[in-house]
């Protein structure tokens, strides 16, 4: 240790000397070196790197690999060919909206699987439908899906929660809604909401009934109100969009050769969370909130299979019992199914999770329980990351089993579980009157000690 001295350890006490900034007339001899703003790296704040990629499979293979926000991208070329790029959306905006606004062709890709918000398409030729009131039409329909989201989900949504865009021109009205507080687990699980409220719709339209919810009716809705005449009766809600890896228009962007840009609807009610200090701010924020597979993080994802799809079918034999006809008596709540030891029963089984909705088809004597805060999926013998489960209870053959909503897992189906012998007791006493004696006979048999 005696040959270890201070200087050694701590180095010189000289003071490194300044370098100064060269003058004029030396610093042209200096080599500039291009800054390459993809090869910048940050402690705080989003990446300001990207990548471009000729395939769409390409990024969105690569932007799984990301977990620090970037999404997928697509943009059109003056030849019509579109390319993909993967990046983080603040970096995508910057250089996005410095571009002409004749350039700005640009896609958001709803990768298949990916939480996102409830958003819609509406469109209708405005010359084939002279006396269509587009803007009355949307508040309509507006108001009826808020209605239908209380109603399935019990979340109360205001019209101030949609946002609004509008592309409309003098021969066509075209919106796009986000309704930033509805978030679903994918755009698969979303449009089988959209269409059950548009199967509603046309039934209501068709039958002349009313619209009802807790006792409000909306029974000034006429037929104009809904429907795009051009389709012969058939809605202004394109149904289409919510099809696997769909591209959906950004904020401020046009479809090519159309210089007609998606922007704010001048009847849009959401506002900002913050306020925006300038336009740039605004329209950032704006386009942030536009984005449908954004900001989804740290929410309960809903999930909305449709009473037509609830159960996938288990079986060929089982898909006859699954049909319109016999769904439309299926008994859906939040609370309590008609079987209170049942939903014990499957709450302790799926503890710490909980159930969020149950289901039960009186036509099949099936339940189907829909499970939050516990994705453990015994297919893959882990938890899903995005997709919730579901449990279902047989009633006629007195046993349980579990099934996924995420697609992977589509056609998997846990070994059936008997249920408790206590269970079995209760349930032949109470519908034995209903069943037909092989049925009697199984409950007899599970119900043995």
């Amino acid at each position: 240790m005696s040959g270890l001295t201070t200087k050694v350890f701590y180095g010189s006490s000289k003071r490194s000397s300044f370098h100064l900034i060269p003058s004029t007339s030396s610093s042209k001899k200096v080599r500039r070196e291009p800054c390459h703003l993809t090869n910048v790296k940050r402690l705080l704040g989003p990446p300001i790197g990207w990548k471009n990629f000729p395939r769409q499979q390409e990024a969105l293979d690569y932007a799984k690999t990301k977990s620090n926000g970037c999404m997928s991208f697509t943009y059109e070329q003056s030849n019509g060919q579109r390319y993909f790029m993967v990046a983080h959306p603040e970096t995508f905006w910057y250089y996005d909206s410095r571009k002409p606004q004749n350039e700005r062709h640009t896609y958001e890709i709803i990768p298949e699987n990916n939480p996102c918000k409830l958003y819609f398409d509406l469109e209708f030729n405005r010359i084939e439908n002279p006396e269509s009131n587009g803007i009355k039409m949307l508040e309509t329909f507006v108001k009826i899906i808020i209605m239908f989201i209380k109603q399935k989900f019990d979340i109360v949504c205001k019209e101030e929660d949609v946002l609004d865009l509008d592309s409309s021109t003098a021969e066509k009205f075209s919106h796009h809604l986000i309704f930033q507080s509805m978030v679903f687990s994918n755009n698969c699980q979303a449009g089988y909401f959209v269409r059950f409220i548009c199967c509603e719709i046309n039934k209501f339209l068709s039958e002349d009934h009313c619209l009802e919810d807790n006792g409000c009716f909306y029974s000034g809705i006429t037929t104009k109100d809904l429907i795009n005449l051009k389709t012969q009766q058939g809605l202004f809600c394109d149904e289409s969009v919510y099809s696997r890896n769909r591209h959906f228009r950004l904020f401020k962007s046009s479809k090519l050769k159309k210089n007609v840009p998606l922007v704010l609807s001048n009847t849009n009610k959401y506002k900002l969370p913050e306020v925006a200090h300038c336009e740039d701010c605004f329209d950032k924020q704006i386009f942030l909130k536009s984005l449908i597979t954004f900001g989804c993080d740290d929410t309960v994802l809903l999930n909305f299979t449709n009473i037509t799809s609830e159960i996938v079918a288990e079986s060929h034999g089982d898909r006859a019992h699954f049909n319109n006809k016999n769904q439309s008596t299926c008994q859906s709540s939040y609370t309590s199914s008609p079987f209170p030891r049942i939903d014990r029963f499957i709450s302790n089984l799926v503890f710490p999770g909980k159930i969020f909705k149950n289901h039960y088809f009186p036509s099949v004597n099936k339940l189907v329980y829909s499970i939050v805060k516990n994705r453990y999926c015994g297919n893959v013998k882990r938890q899903h990351k995005n997709n919730n489960v579901k449990y279902i209870v047989d009633l006629n053959e007195m046993y349980w089993y579990q099934k996924c909503y995420d697609p992977d897992c589509e056609q998997y189906r846990s070994n059936g579980t008997k249920l408790p012998n206590e269970i079995c007791f209760e349930y032949a006493n109470h519908i034995v009157d209903d069943l037909s004696d092989s049925q009697l006979v199984k409950v007899a048999e599970a119900a043995q000690l």
